[in-house]
């Protein structure tokens, strides 16, 4: 792959993640700003909507840069993130954000797409994996840079945030538009060999495998986010933790996940196969989890979030690889939506699922169960037979080819 493409893919990612982690520290303030309250549900009702409409659009955002092409839809979609951003800083009651928050989740495609954009341009599977490793990489800088500016922002006023954010979304369409390439698909016209179609009918007969390996990523994620979606919660009634102490072991767990996919995971690739080394990232985060979930000393959260950064670094970009190849060229972007909308799905269910746990069983609980669900992940990718090697050395064909 040009590595331009992928440094330009990667700076866009970032920004993107950039401008979302921005919002995190000032949603409760500014909503209640237009309400008068800190009222939770208010509060999440706003998250709530945002990943809700993710779900629902980021598929169809795939499946138009499968149709249209990758770089027209995804300045367009970034387009309208930025006009969102641009009506949730304007607004003057809590039904205005909820809509202009809809419309922002609706529009997020960036990661699926350039996901997607990897998987186009990379031939041979390792370098595929490093490269969705690389914009995983990119995600996590986002998120360090992203929650600590909205912070100093936000302490200002909270609608300063989604200016800044709105700003950075305008970059990333003049990234895209200046940058990355046309990407319009073409239908293949020349008849398919022999061998060809019987590699077409054995990506076709991998459905199973597909939907398995989407079952192991809804599960690790729906344990993701719910370990994501009350950590700061727990920390408080835990360790008396106010927002200073836990926003350092945010920035220390996007340190440790950019290091890990940045630098680690291509040395480690030339080892170890993708798919062992998900298994072993699933089982650092399943045993991150329970450490929180027995730890009495906050400093300890410094050990349990090394584990846990360091197992999504290594597990989330073999996993993606393996998806790559159970799809074809042609469905790369519908993959990348199909992906995202789990992540979403994941990122409303599991907060929900955890503040309910949290209430009725506890804090120790809570964690275990997170911890018994990326275990399922770990069980479900232990049961799938290998690929041949035919297999594994053949890739979707992409137009780069």
């Amino acid at each position: 792959m040009n590595k331009r493409i992928l440094i330009v893919l990667c700076l866009v990612v970032a920004v993107d993640a950039a401008s979302f982690g921005l919002l995190l520290p000032v949603v409760p303030f500014f909503v209640n700003e237009l309400t008068g309250s800190f009222n939770a549900i208010a509060v999440t009702s706003v998250t709530a909507t945002y990943s809700g409409l993710q779900f629902l659009g980021a598929p169809v955002i795939g499946r138009l840069s499968d149709r249209w092409g990758r770089r027209g839809i995804l300045a367009i979609a970034v387009t309208i993130s930025a006009l969102a951003l641009i009506g949730q800083g304007l607004s003057n009651s809590l039904t205005m954000l909820l809509l202009f928050s809809a419309l922002n989740g609706a529009s997020s495609g960036v990661f699926a797409i350039s996901q997607a954009m990897i998987a186009d341009a990379i031939e041979e599977r390792n370098e595929r994996t490093v490269g969705f490793g690389a914009i995983g990489a990119a995600l996590g800088l986002g998120f360090i840079i992203g929650p600590g500016l909205g912070g100093a922002l936000g302490s200002l006023n909270p609608r300063y945030p989604f200016a800044v954010a709105a700003t950075f979304c305008i970059i990333n369409v003049l990234l895209i538009r200046r940058y990355l390439p046309k990407s319009h698909r073409q239908p293949i016209a020349e008849p398919y060999s022999d061998q060809q179609q019987e590699k077409n009918l054995f990506l076709i007969s991998r459905s199973g495998r597909l939907r398995r390996l989407l079952s192991i990523y809804f599960l690790f994620y729906l344990g993701f986010s719910a370990f994501s979606g009350i950590f700061v919660l727990a920390a408080k009634d835990r360790f008396n933790w106010g927002p200073q102490p836990t926003s350092l072991v945010l920035v220390y767990v996007g340190v440790v996940a950019v290091v890990v996919q940045g630098a680690l995971l291509p040395r480690l690739l030339k080892r170890l196969r993708p798919d062992r080394l998900s298994v072993i990232g699933l089982t650092l985060v399943a045993i991150a989890m329970f450490g929180v979930s027995v730890i009495k000393n906050g400093n300890f959260l410094y050990i349990t979030q090394l584990l846990f950064a360091g197992g999504v670094g290594l597990s989330t970009p073999g996993l993606r690889s393996a998806m790559s190849l159970c799809v074809s060229e042609n469905q790369q972007g519908e993959l990348g939506g199909l992906t995202q909308s789990i992540i979403s799905l994941t990122s409303l269910v599991g907060p929900l699922l955890a503040g309910q746990i949290f209430e009725q069983a506890g804090y120790r609980a809570t964690f275990e169960v997170q911890a018994y669900l990326v275990i399922g992940a770990i069980a479900l990718l232990l049961s799938m037979p290998r690929l041949p090697p035919q297999v594994l050395n053949q890739d979707v064909k992409t137009p780069s080819s």
